[in-house]
């Protein structure tokens, strides 16, 4: 027996030479051309001459595949790599082989990597509906797809045959990385697709809800609702809700405030309000907000900021007025004098501490009774007004008086000394301003001197004085006085001396031109109408000398 084996490896040997052999002793055979993905390749290396291999390796491209002692090698779900070149080669005590020819393996595509398109294309708006469509082209005919939809890698919903996945209205939620997965049936072959994005806009903001006045609120006070959105898409029409404790309070309309004109006790509880893109079905609710009604009806109170300081004419006063409770949104009425009065001043709180009325600088007039009122969201506090607090203004000044030194008559060039003085009611005594006016017009301007001198009077000085003093924005004048001047004799006398000698220079002056004149006859005429020379106007220069040193000598 092993002499006969040693014989058929030697004749084999001779046969193949190199130990190689691409003849049809060993085949390889395939299963119908072409392959698709999925199907099951089977591949048969077919020995001829009746003797057994010990061994069979099956090459692709030249690489060993897949090494197995049986003729026929199986590949179930064949995917599309293993397209390529075959062969078989069939070895015999791993000392010589045979190759078979090399057969050439199609493996077609079963179908097209999907492709996810969305409808309409991203970003879209919250509320609008969205079509994922999963596209892929099939190259077997009868071969049925399964499809599978993902979110970020999260499955959302099992496979199915529809190739379309549908959000009826999307929200943020929904946005993110989609993807699709195709599978054919019966096969086990998957494909996916690449990720697409998918962005959702916020259409509205969601709604705050706020109530006006805040609470707590009282028994009988107007409240509003009032819900507020942001709209990002412009034409975008909100529908609203309102509801207390899960209540709906009103069908839904376009009116985004709600009004309850008189609160009670059975007001109290949580509310919120939603919003409706109209025609879109998207829906937001506020976050609740509760309302708490008091019961009764709460008085306002009045106060001053200085209850014990005595109040003087520019001096400043504020009064407080606050509504118990410490809620805000008050809006305050002050009265003087009588509470049926047309208010005489209006504030408003939003922080709940009160509101003041300030008399910026006091007068005499701002002297009496003062009240205040309160309402809130227009609802007034029942003709409810605080207890009264009595203003009383004193005067800064009492009087101020000028008073003239010597007299309101003085002598011409005598020194004059007016002073102006205030009895000022204040302590400490305030700084004071004075002013000097004379006939309706100030000598002196805001000095801090209540004395004005005049060294030497004269006649400019006459006239009609008064002064004024001011402090703390208050001015108060004093009476008029009239200052006259009182000529003195000699002032007389010396006066008609001047007069008098002026006149007998001028006469003298007068009778030696007349005498002159008749000595030089009509030359004194004719030198009046002639033109002059230089020499001329020399000799009259001369002879008005001389005359002048005359008449100089004669007086």
């Amino acid at each position: 027996m092993q002499a006969c084996e040693l014989a058929l490896v030697m004749w084999l040997t001779t046969l193949t030479g190199s130990g190689q052999s691409q003849d049809k002793r060993v085949t390889l055979q395939t299963e119908p051309q072409p392959v698709f993905e999925g199907d099951t390749l089977v591949l048969r290396c077919i020995v001829r001459y009746g003797y057994t291999p010990d061994s069979i390796d099956v090459y692709k491209d030249n690489i060993v595949f897949q090494s197995q002692a049986g003729k026929a090698m199986r590949v179930d779900r064949v995917p599309k790599g293993h397209e390529g070149s075959y062969k078989c080669r069939a070895w015999w005590r791993s000392v010589y082989f045979v190759d078979s020819a090399e057969v050439w393996v199609s493996v077609r595509e079963l179908f097209s990597k999907p492709t996810l398109t969305l409808t309409p294309v991203s970003p879209v708006w919250e509320g609008e509906a969205v079509t994922l469509q999963c596209g892929a082209h099939i190259n077997k005919q009868g071969t049925q797809l399964q499809y599978r939809y993902s979110k970020e890698g999260t499955d959302l919903r099992g496979a199915g045959s529809q190739d379309q996945h549908w959000i009826p209205a999307a929200g943020l939620r929904d946005t993110g990385r989609y993807q699709c997965e195709g599978e054919a049936a019966g096969t086990g072959l998957k494909k996916r697709s690449d990720p697409v994005s998918l962005t959702v806009r916020e259409l509205f903001s969601k709604p705050t809800l706020t109530l006006t006045p805040v609470s707590p609120v009282w028994e009988g006070e107007a409240v509003t609702l009032q819900c507020g959105a942001q709209i990002n898409k412009q034409g975008t029409q909100l529908q609203y809700r309102y509801s207390k404790e899960g209540t709906d309070l009103r069908g839904a309309g376009s009116q985004d405030q709600h009004w309850i004109p008189a609160a009670g006790l059975r007001d109290t509880g949580r509310y919120q309000c939603e919003g409706e893109a109209a025609g879109t079905g998207l829906k937001k609710r506020s976050d609740p907000v509760s309302l708490t009604v008091r019961e009764g009806r709460p008085k306002p109170a009045l106060s001053r900021d200085t209850p014990r300081r005595e109040i003087f004419e520019g001096d400043a006063v504020t009064l407080s007025c606050g509504v118990e409770g410490g809620s805000g949104g008050w809006r305050y009425l002050w009265y003087k004098d009588s509470e049926s009065s047309p208010p005489v001043y209006q504030t408003d709180s939003s922080s709940g501490t009160g509101a003041g009325y300030t008399i910026s600088a006091a007068a005499l007039s701002h002297s009496g009774e003062y009240w205040c009122g309160a309402e809130r969201n227009r609802t007034p506090l029942n003709s409810q007004y605080s207890h009264p607090i009595w203003v009383n203004v004193t005067a800064l000044f009492s009087r101020v008086t000028l008073s003239a030194s010597p007299g309101a008559t003085v002598k011409e060039g005598e020194a004059l000394n007016l002073t102006c003085e205030a009895a000022v009611n204040k302590t400490p005594r305030p700084e004071l301003h004075y002013t000097i006016v004379r006939d309706g017009e100030p000598v002196t301007n805001s000095t801090d001197s209540a004395l004005y001198s005049i060294a030497s009077t004269e006649k400019s000085h006459t006239g009609s004085y008064t002064c004024a003093v001011e402090s703390q924005g208050v001015k108060k004048s004093s009476q008029e006085i009239h200052i006259e001047l009182q000529t003195s004799w000699h002032s007389v006398v010396a006066v008609g001396y001047r007069v008098s000698f002026f006149l007998i220079h001028v006469t003298v002056f007068t009778l030696l031109l007349l005498r002159y004149c008749r000595i030089r006859g009509s030359a004194c005429i004719a030198g009046a109408k002639s033109r002059k020379t230089s020499d001329q106007d020399q000799e009259q220069s001369a002879e008005g000398i001389e005359l002048s040193s005359r008449a100089a000598d004669w007086s």
